[in-house]
């Protein structure tokens, strides 16, 4: 795409990408659930809801079903107030527990949610676990090759990619946290607790749909390493990976201290030049010899 074809009002352009994909979305999970579903009757949760772009999709379907939306933005929730939308929203904490009770739930879903949580994603897995009734439905997207060499700066290979985790510190102003998974982690890992029925690659995440088994784990369990070889490559290229990260970090501090310094050297050559600076010269160096004496 040449510089005349890229778009010139961002702001319009991004509001308009994020509004064709609420009802793309709904279509998408639409073509996951199993033919002949209905909502009629079932207790949904739409699982980091933000302002509602799937979520405010599924009016229809409100009204003959109960839909929920959770998030930890308290503005976004906020959103839905001046809204006559038959939608129940809730803000919730970074960790679980959520305030529902348990096998409450028939179909919930997270959608870039994820793709961001790194030391409590099992812990928010065995808790949207926990509110699913007895083979409700999970489908949780995670990233996978199609964001690689943008976020990871390299192809993408699935034998070197577990659950990896990169800008685990960095502030959702930042960026928030990246986290890919590969499709044999998934299956193995969230496949303690679910059932996989399938993995599409859609909008370029990876979207699972996850059918609830009977399951008791911990965090612990869930993340404990299989037999697969791949587990400990994983470990290794993330490790490389953190790494890299660190230094390019240590780089862009290093080059925004030189920047800082010419900064300063510019500001002290441009003073020492000055008339007043050289009018004041012998003054300066009469206290200099008074100082030494």
């Amino acid at each position: 795409m040449s510089d005349r074809d890229q778009p010139q009002n961002w702001e319009g352009f991004f509001a308009e990408e994020y509004g064709r994909l609420g009802p793309e979305t709904r279509t998408r999970l639409y073509d996951l659930l199993p033919e002949g579903w209905t909502f009629e009757g079932k207790r949904v949760l739409d699982f980091g809801c933000g302002p509602g772009r799937t979520l405010r999709q599924f009016t229809e379907e409100a009204s003959k079903g109960e839909f929920w939306g959770v998030d930890i933005d308290p503005s976004s929730i906020e959103s839905f107030e001046d809204c006559d939308l038959p939608l129940h929203t809730r803000v919730c904490d970074l960790n679980p527990p959520l305030e529902f009770e348990d096998e409450s739930f028939d179909f919930i879903w997270a959608i870039s949610v994820f793709t961001h949580l790194t030391d409590n994603s099992a812990d928010w897995l065995i808790e949207l676990h926990r509110i699913l009734k007895p083979g409700g439905r999970l489908m949780a997207t995670f990233m996978g090759p199609a964001q690689s060499e943008i976020v990871a700066f390299e192809p993408w290979d699935e034998n070197r990619v577990g659950m990896n985790v990169l800008y685990k510190d960095r502030t959702r102003e930042e960026g928030t946290p990246m986290v890919f998974m590969s499709d044999w982690w998934v299956r193995e890992h969230w496949g303690r607790l679910f059932e996989i029925e399938t993995i599409e690659d859609i909008h370029s995440q990876r979207w699972p749909m996850l059918v609830k088994k009977e399951a008791n784990l911990t965090a612990a369990e869930v993340m404990a390493m299989s037999d697969d070889p791949r587990e400990i490559d994983a470990l290794r290229h993330n490790l490389v990976q953190v790494q890299e990260e660190a230094s390019r970090l240590h780089q862009t501090m290093k080059d925004d201290r030189i920047r800082q310094q010419e900064a300063l050297d510019a500001q002290r050559a441009e003073f020492e030049s000055s008339a007043s600076w050289r009018a004041t010269k012998p003054l300066r160096q009469i206290m200099g010899r008074t100082r030494r004496s």
